[in-house]
C-alpha cells in the first residue's frame, strides 16, 4: 500500500517536533510547517531527515495552499493534516485590547477553518488511496487538531488562550459534520502539554498522574486519530489529563 503522506501544520515548543518523529517511524512521508524561524531550525535537529520542513504563513488561503503543495510536489498526495494552533501568551480580562483580542480570536477560528476547507479542496482533487482491506471503507482523509488543556478549563491568567483555544472545538465540531460526506473525520487531542510542567506545580496538585503528557504521547494519540483504524471517528476530542477531569478538588 502507498505511504500517507502527513502535514503538519504548526510545530509548538516541543509537540509537532514529536508528531514528525511519530509518523515518520510509521511509514508516513512527513511535511512540518510553521511561520517562526527559530521553531523551524529547532526541528532541523529534532526530526528525521526525510521529514520536509517548511516556513512560511498558516493563517491564509494561499499560506495554506503553499504548505499542502510542498507535500504534494514532493509526495504526489496529501491525506492527514495535524493542526497545532498557535497557544497565546498569558493575560487576564482587565488586559483587555481589542484590537489585539479580535485579531487573536480570528488568528484562531479562521485559521482552523481555512485549514479545513484547503484541505478539502486537495483531497476532492487526487486519487483515493488502495484500501486497508475489503472489511473497511478507508478514509479519504484526517485532519487532528491538537490543544493546550485551557480548550475545555482555564486558570487565572490565559484568558485569550482559553477563549482562542475553546473556539477552535466549535471548529472540530461543525467541520466534522461538514466533511463527513467526503469521507474526511476531524478529531481533536486536548492535553496538558509538556509546559504545564514549568510553570508552577499546578500540575502535580491537580493531576492524579502526577505530571503532564509527555510529547511523545500526544504524537501517539495523534497518530492513532490519524490512522484507518479509527475510520469511524470524527467529532471527537480525545483528553490527554492524567485523570485531572475526574478529580473534585487539589491533591495534597
Amino acid at each position: 500500500m502507498a505511504q500517507p503522506v502527513t502535514v503538519i501544520l504548526g510545530l509548538g515548543r516541543e509537540v509537532g517536533d514529536a508528531v514528525a518523529r511519530r509518523f515518520s517511524k510509521f511509514g508516513h512521508h512527513v511535511v512540518a510547517a510553521d511561520p517562526f524561524d527559530e521553531r523551524i531550525a529547532t526541528a532541523r535537529n529534532a526530526v528525521p531527515d526525510d521529514v520536509l520542513l517548511h516556513h512560511g504563513e498558516l493563517h491564509t488561503r494561499l499560506g495554506l495552499r503553499n504548505a499542502l503543495t510542498v507535500a504534494v510536489e514532493a509526495f504526489g498526495r496529501v491525506d492527514n493534516l495535524v493542526v497545532i494552533p498557535e497557544i497565546e501568551a498569558p493575560d487576564t480580562l482587565a488586559e483587555f485590547a481589542q484590537e489585539k483580542f479580535d485579531k487573536a480570536v480570528t488568528k484562531a477560528t479562521r485559521g482552523s477553518t481555512l485549514a479545513l476547507k484547503v484541505f478539502a479542496e486537495r483531497i476532492a482533487e487526487q486519487d483515493d488511496l488502495p484500501e486497508a482491506g475489503v472489511e473497511r471503507i478507508r478514509q479519504k482523509g484526517s485532519v487532528t487538531f491538537v490543544l493546550s488543556y485551557s480548550a475545555i478549563a482555564t486558570m487565572p491568567g490565559r484568558y485569550t488562550e482559553t477563549v482562542t483555544q475553546s473556539a477552535v472545538l466549535g471548529v472540530i465540531k461543525a467541520g466534522s459534520v461538514e466533511l463527513a460526506e467526503q469521507q474526511i473525520r476531524v478529531n481533536g487531542i486536548v492535553a496538558i502539554r509538556p509546559r504545564e510542567e514549568r510553570i508552577e506545580n499546578w500540575t502535580t496538585r491537580r493531576t492524579p498522574l502526577g505530571r503532564a503528557a509527555i510529547a511523545d504521547e500526544i504524537a501517539d494519540a495523534a497518530r492513532y486519530l490519524s490512522s484507518p483504524e479509527a475510520a469511524f471517528v470524527t467529532g471527537e476530542v480525545l483528553r490527554l489529563d492524567g485523570g485531572r477531569s475526574s478529580l473534585a478538588g487539589i491533591l495534597d
